[in-house]
């Protein structure tokens, strides 16, 4: 038996008002967290001094991708780059307030102006 899995996506984008956003979409676990490393080490050296991660479009989270956020979160402070979280779905909230991650990032309802931004590359994404 297979089991399919949807593929992780993410798109980058700079706002106006100087964050840099990542979209994410899919499920954050073992079977994609290489791939979430790379897109948000991609993102930290490409991104302002905030870094947001719109999770409004990620179905599933289990501990291996709580990993890679905290592994990265953790780089990105020798950069002096903050990352926030914004939109997580409820089923993620609760997962954050359980693990008490909601008092390590920023967690922000929505993502402002997402539509206007300008995407930094959709080529040399991972």
């Amino acid at each position: 038996m297979t089991t399919l899995r949807p593929r992780l996506g993410a798109d980058l984008w700079l706002i106006p008002a100087g964050a840099t956003v990542l979209h994410l979409r899919g499920e954050l676990d073992l079977a994609t967290r290489e791939a979430l490393r790379e897109h948000l080490l991609y993102a930290l050296r490409h991104s302002t001094n905030l870094l947001i991660l719109d999770l409004s479009g990620v179905s599933f989270c289990d501990a291996a991708g709580l990993g890679v956020l905290i592994g990265v979160q953790h780089q990105a402070k020798t950069l002096d780059i903050a990352i926030g979280l914004a939109a997580p779905r409820p089923h993620l909230a609760k997962v954050l307030r359980l693990t008490g991650l909601d008092r390590s990032f920023p967690i922000y309802g929505t993502v402002q102006g997402t539509s206007t931004g300008t995407a930094v590359t959709g080529q040399g994404m991972p």
